[in-house]
């Protein structure tokens, strides 16, 4: 992402309506665009800090995880967490992203925002209480569904609260209090907490309980970093700037929820729970460290983009830049997956999930058009073109849906739902590419030539992973030592492909921050 292409004068980012002073939203207020691409570049450090602590940190708790819960108790957190996920949509309304992408934002629309979320949040929490037996009887061979989607909707009302302060800390770029409130709550919630209560025999709900926890985390820690008024406001002038654009931006969401987690609803409905258990199991394995990668990137990008909306080239310099950065990264990582994916599942996994090892490849050739799509989209929320969004979302909604039936009813595997969706997930990604390229002109070869280097830097990491890998397994050197090496080699293929690839602002950071490094060990040595 060039932050080169990020504007250079005096103007104010936004103008709000008589914010109180030390407020974040007086800072903002004050920020002008030419302090904004010291900002971004701020916002990226700490963004991409939170991703890999948190990359660890999810490795270690996920490889825990799996030996302290069954297949069936993991079906069960996958049906319920897209219950819970879908309350949240309802919650939210769209107005964190509103409250981000706004040009003018005011104190009423501060309050008309957390008032809407609140009384969403409690409305959601009694809906979901009343309609959980429904769903149990759904999925009727899912035991003890009631219990855990009624624990997960209680983090309906606790998401509301957070919503305005992270918006607020994220349209400011002010990364750090983000960051610190999701590793906290991760480490203390999901890692204390919920580890605890996975080991002291409470199964599935052990997750209802690592959920709420690192939510009362977040709530407390966000509202601190980031302070509003909690006054309710009842004026309808008040919520019509906010909710048009959230509206249709919960529009898109709920057709990407739709879309995200619908091969988990029907193989939950059509297949074994052990087959939805062994599914949903890997695919957030893998997906967990690629959906932080890409939520770091889009967090930063979308009010960086937002600022320059109106600038035609500036927009399509940090587009360009951030997409060949995602491609060579990401796909550079798929391919070492790809190749360690047999090693992953013995060590993430355990001996229970042996028969995983193939969908762990077809998820790894998944990863990285998911990702590259993710920027294109947020492109196109940046710019405010939400009906294209809408319309890609629900053909593609329709598309997984009936190939994913006929791929059932013709005797087709788990397996062969992954490959539906790795295909689906391409032809999505050809769709928001070709948007793209309308939003910053030109031919298309160079976002075409990022997708090409993206499949080069797969096939190379892969070749190179195999030449390493395929010697050490002929040689029956011990697993534990040998995924060792994997990660080493893993991380050393990305990091070249990143310090030595294409050019990019990521590439410049990483190369900065090298060098102080260098020096700050020759000092020390000195």
């Amino acid at each position: 992402m060039s932050l080169a292409a990020l504007p250079n004068d005096s103007h104010f980012i936004s103008t709000l309506s008589r914010p109180l002073p030390g407020s974040p939203l007086y800072l903002i207020a004050r920020t002008s665009v030419s302090e904004l691409k010291t900002k971004t570049v701020n916002a990226m450090k700490w963004s991409y800090l939170s991703m890999f602590v948190g990359l660890t940190l999810q490795l270690f708790f996920a490889a825990v995880l799996s030996r302290l819960l069954t297949k069936e108790q993991f079906a069960v957190w996958a049906i319920a967490a897209i219950l819970q996920r879908f309350g949240q949509f309802i919650t939210d309304l769209g107005v964190g992203q509103a409250i981000v992408q706004k040009k003018t934002l005011s104190q009423e629309d501060i309050r008309a925002g957390f008032t809407g979320a609140m009384v969403l949040g409690i409305l959601t929490t009694v809906i979901a209480w009343l309609v959980a037996p429904a769903a149990s009887r759904f999925y009727p061979d899912i035991p003890d569904l009631v219990p855990v989607f009624r624990g997960y909707a209680l983090v309906y009302v606790l998401s509301s609260g957070i919503i305005i302060s992270g918006s607020l800390l994220r349209r400011a770029l002010n990364f750090r209090p983000v960051v610190t409130a999701e590793l906290t709550s991760y480490a203390v919630g999901h890692g204390l907490i919920g580890l605890s209560a996975a080991y002291l025999g409470y199964g599935a709900m052990s997750l209802v309980i690592s959920a709420i926890s690192q939510a009362v985390i977040q709530l407390f820690l966000l509202y601190f970093a980031a302070r509003h008024s909690l006054k309710p406001i009842f004026k309808w002038s008040a919520y019509q700037g906010l909710f048009s654009f959230g509206i249709k931006a919960t529009a898109v969401n709920l057709l990407e929820f739709l879309s995200s987690t619908l091969d988990t609803l029907m193989i939950g409905k059509l297949y074994s729970p052990v087959a939805l258990g062994a599914y949903s199991r890997t695919f957030s394995t893998l997906a967990m460290p690629a959906t932080n990668f890409a939520t770091s990137l889009s967090r930063v990008m979308a009010p960086s983009l937002s600022a320059v909306q109106n600038e035609p080239e500036r927009l399509r310099r940090a587009y360009l830049s951030g997409l060949r950065t995602v491609a060579l990264i990401i796909s550079s990582a798929a391919g070492c997956i790809f190749i360690d994916a047999p090693e992953i599942v013995k060590v993430m996994l355990g001996p229970n999930f042996l028969d995983s090892i193939h969908l762990m490849q077809i998820f790894a050739v998944y990863i990285p058009f998911a990702v590259m799509t993710n920027l294109s989209a947020v492109l196109a929320e940046a710019t405010a073109r939400l009906n294209v969004k809408i319309k890609i979302q629900a053909v593609y909604l329709v598309f997984l849906a009936l190939t994913f039936w006929t791929t059932y009813r013709l005797g087709g595997q788990i397996e062969q739902i992954a490959m539906v969706l790795v295909a689906a997930t391409l032809l999505r990604s050809v769709a928001f590419a070709l948007v793209a390229r309308q939003i910053i002109g030109g031919s298309g070869r160079q976002i075409a030539g990022s997708y090409g280097l993206g499949g080069l830097a797969f096939i190379g990491s892969a070749l190179v992973t195999a030449a390493v890998v395929f010697s050490l397994r002929a040689l029956n050197v011990p697993l534990s030592v040998l995924f060792i090496v994997e990660l080493a080699l893993g991380g050393a293929v990305v990091a070249s492909v990143l310090l030595f690839g294409p050019a990019s602002e990521l590439q410049g950071m990483a190369r900065t921050s090298l060098q102080r490094l260098r020096g700050r060990l020759l000092n020390s040595a000195g």
